[in-house]
């Protein structure tokens, strides 16, 4: 990893549920999943220490205010930042699509009429990371 790569953590927080992802600025999507809420801080820790994780970012609507405690009580260093998830969902929804595109006849269905075949929360938690890279960017240009 280059030293002047960020790699972030995103979380879409749910009631039951949480969406998941590593994003590096210079790399990628590295990791994305859909995990129970009450496994979150065990695979958060395991995460960061596996993608020597920069930053967290968690989705500021559902749940925020309830993740950010787990993960302060398991003991996470890494800093933790909450993020405006406006039309992530719709956004999750329309990035599943590009990377598993309908086949056959389903095609047919307009893409506002199209429903995953599985939650998304893992697609919204990219959007998630993805947002605080360009905050971060954005700051980082700013100091220049």
């Amino acid at each position: 990893m280059a030293r002047d790569d960020t790699i972030v953590l995103g979380l879409d927080p749910g009631t039951d549920k949480c969406g998941v992802a590593v994003v590096s600025r210079q790399r990628g999507t590295l990791y994305q999943d859909v995990v129970p809420l009450a496994q979150l801080p065990e695979i958060v820790s395991r995460l960061a220490e596996e993608f020597a994780i920069d930053k967290v970012a968690i989705g500021d609507r559902t749940g925020a205010g309830q993740t950010y405690d787990q993960l302060v009580q398991a003991g996470i260093a890494t800093p933790v930042t909450t993020v405006d998830e406006e039309l992530t969902s719709r956004l999750a929804r329309q990035r599943y699509w590009e990377d598993n595109p309908p086949r056959g006849l389903a095609r047919l269905i307009p893409l506002g009429l199209r429903v995953p075949p599985r939650p998304v929360d893992d697609y919204a938690a990219v959007i998630i990371a993805e947002r605080l890279l360009v905050q971060v960017g954005q700051r980082a240009a700013d100091a220049r």
